[in-house]
């Protein structure tokens, strides 16, 4: 079956200045596990139900990168960052409306990001709400209140981060950094392979940080490679 494939102009990149966002892109409701998992070493992504792969011109700097679980060793801050947060539990459970989830959401994106207008409901729920595939939403708690939620996509070989947000307040807890190493620990648990972590991109302050979690691989010309 063929699928219609549109390009976007998307204006400035959002990692890197003096440059433009393009992107091929396709919508599908349903996706198969085993083809997404083969899409993301070329450079596919997935955002709700919208697949898209960057054709930035004169640029290829989104380099897809994924963590060997087995062989992932954490860094003394990354160490430091699990003993802060010593207090933190994760539960697992369904993607779906959540109101406590959503009310999260908003927060951090009004504070990181400053929408013109704040998301919605219906928006949330085609963003996040709602998967093609297999997704999962794990929730971070401190003494029982929600600071951060993360989806996470099963795949036949590993688990695809897909998004996570944090309490703004809960800033010092480097609850991104956190989020990576327990979801880590749950592909360990579920003897998947790999962590895919979406795109690398060098020389940018926002994703620069992926590179810390070693070893790592990276997709170059469509060939998962060790990048250490």
């Amino acid at each position: 079956m063929r699928v219609p494939v549109f390009q976007s102009d998307h204006g400035p990149c959002p990692y890197l200045e003096n440059r433009n966002w393009v992107t091929y892109s396709f919508s599908s409701t349903a996706m198969e596990p085993e083809l997404y998992e083969a899409l993301l070493e070329q450079g596919w992504r997935r955002s709700g139900t919208t697949y898209y792969q960057n054709h930035c011109p004169g640029c290829r700097l989104c380099i897809p990168i994924r963590v060997p679980v087995e062989r992932f060793a954490p860094s003394k801050s990354q160490r430091r960052v699990q003993r802060r947060n010593a207090d933190v539990t994760v539960e697992t459970g369904p993607t779906g409306w959540d109101s406590e989830v959503f009310e999260l959401y908003v927060r951090y994106l009004t504070s990181r990001h400053a929408p013109t207008v704040p998301p919605g409901e219906e928006e949330y729920m085609s963003f996040l709400g709602s998967s093609p595939g297999n997704t999962i939403l794990m929730k971070y708690r401190s003494a029982g209140r929600l600071i951060g939620a993360g989806w996470v996509d099963r795949l036949p070989g590993g688990l695809s981060s897909v998004y996570f947000a944090f309490e703004p307040d809960e800033a010092r807890r480097s609850l991104g950094t956190l989020s990576i190493m327990r979801e880590i620990d749950l592909a360990r648990q579920e003897r998947r392979n790999w962590l895919y972590l979406g795109f690398y991109v060098p020389d940018s302050r926002k994703m620069e940080y992926k590179a810390s979690f070693r070893p790592h691989q990276i997709a170059v010309n469509g060939r998962w490679l060790d990048a250490d």
